[in-house]
């Protein structure tokens, strides 16, 4: 929710951070920033550091992009639309892993 709200707070400073292109050392470190990160979902959500990249990757690519159409203005939602749309996202998502989980897939 900071992140969104941080878009329609600060616009122009989120284009200029976010909306950019972004080089391989920049990566790297965003990588290794994210760990942390990682290990929290891991411990939280019961599952491996690969499943929880991936998960944080969905919720991340979800996020980003709601983020991008409020700046953009291809949206005009209120927070609680906002809060809702990731809600969902998240129990999907979530959900989604349990089941492949069970069935063999994803660690």
């Amino acid at each position: 929710m900071g992140y969104i709200t941080f878009t329609k707070t600060e616009p122009h400073l989120f284009s200029m951070l976010f909306m950019c292109d972004q080089s391989r050392d920049q990566r790297e470190r965003m990588e290794r920033q994210l760990q942390p990160i990682i290990e929290l979902i891991t411990r939280q959500l019961g599952m491996s550091a690969d499943t929880a990249t991936a998960f944080h990757m969905h919720m991340w690519i979800h996020v980003h992009g709601i983020a991008s159409m409020i700046v953009t203005h291809y949206l005009d939602w209120d927070e609680q639309h906002i809060v809702d749309a990731l809600s969902v996202e998240f129990h999907a998502l979530s959900a989604s892993i349990a089941n492949q989980q069970g069935s063999g897939g994803m660690q």
